[in-house]
């Protein structure tokens, strides 16, 4: 008997992302739906299941948004947990992948039409080369891939957004100064994520009062649309690290085949983003810099997370059920 479509969902912290996919095709259209608890994220599931006739789910693939220790993720921003054995129980199937969310969006981006992208930094992606995956949104995501022999690709977890992080420019040392005041550490993803964005913001109108009250993203972002000069200096200095962070993150993957950014956050700052901010930062490696002044910068959009995730699965997956009493990927 053949089967029929597998389940792809992407836990961000806030939401669940779901879509279904024929195994070896792309996946339909996404679904954005309540993810905040293990309640929602049981409701939510069992709604897609509840929509499938019986036996024709095949597995399913779930991405969340934190490292994978031991068949469990504890998501970075809540706390939650997500584990295989939960998700096996709610799913009614032993064939489930669970990954680390950004993991996920590098396994989607060999994946992405070229056409799809946009260009950050111009160069010129070598052939057979790693690449990086970087994402400022809730937090900060980061992962590689690395070519292996012959054809495919190794996925390459990290947890680099929580690094040390430290100024370059002076425009920067103040704000590093207030968010260190804040919050007592400084990594990039204090500064490279929605937050982030916030805390440079109430940095430069508060003049690093920690006791000053940050804006949201989204009122930044329509501020600096509207013309307001703090606002839009606080999304150049956002783009200056994210461009140094960019370039960081080059050395350390070896990315000469390029770095691709996701992020929701990046698409609502959209033509916003300070271009001439961010590559001047992503060049300034000192002897390093002519190796990244060849290496291609690319804004990705959509969810190659659920891409990625559909790689999981093939066509021959198709000859059993989720139903099934049989462990295969376990």
């Amino acid at each position: 008997m053949t089967h029929g479509v597998a389940l792809l969902a992407d836990v961000t912290g806030r939401d669940l992302i779901v879509a279904l996919a024929r195994p070896g095709d792309a996946p339909g259209e996404h679904r954005v739906l309540p993810g905040s608890t293990s309640l929602e994220l049981e409701a939510g599931l069992k709604s897609v299941l509840a929509e499938l006739d019986a036996d024709v789910l095949v597995g399913a693939a779930v991405a969340a948004a934190g490292p994978e220790i031991d068949g469990a993720v504890t998501l970075t921003s809540t706390g939650l947990t997500v584990s295989l054995t939960w998700l096996r129980h709610v799913l009614r199937t032993p064939r489930v992948y669970l990954v680390n969310d950004f993991t996920a969006c590098a396994m989607g981006a060999p994946k992405v039409a070229e056409a799809a992208l946009g260009v950050i930094h111009p160069g010129k992606a070598a052939r057979n080369a790693a690449i990086a995956v970087l994402g400022p949104d809730i937090g900060l995501g980061v992962a590689g891939l690395a070519p292996l022999r012959g054809d495919g690709w190794l996925a390459v977890p990290s947890e680099g957004g929580h690094m040390d992080f430290c100024p370059v420019e002076a425009r920067e040392a103040p704000i590093f100064s207030a968010v260190r005041a804040r919050h007592g550490e400084v990594s990039a993803e204090r500064l490279l994520s929605k937050e982030g964005l916030s805390d440079i913001h109430c940095a430069l109108v508060g003049d690093g009062d920690p006791l000053v009250a940050p804006e949201n993203d989204n009122v930044i972002i329509e501020l600096a649309r509207a013309g307001d000069a703090q606002a839009r200096e606080a999304i150049s200095i956002f783009s200056g690290l994210l461009g140094g962070f960019a370039g960081d993150m080059t050395l350390v993957f070896a990315a000469r085949g390029g770095v691709f950014l996701n992020s929701p956050l990046l698409e609502a700052i959209g033509g916003l983003l300070d271009r001439e901010a961010f590559v001047r930062r992503y060049r300034t490696k000192g002897r390093m810099s002519p190796y990244l002044a060849e290496v291609p910068v690319f804004s990705m959009p959509g969810r190659p997370a659920l891409l990625g995730l559909s790689s999981l699965f093939s066509p021959s997956d198709m000859r059993y059920a989720a139903s099934d009493v049989k462990f295969l990927d376990c």
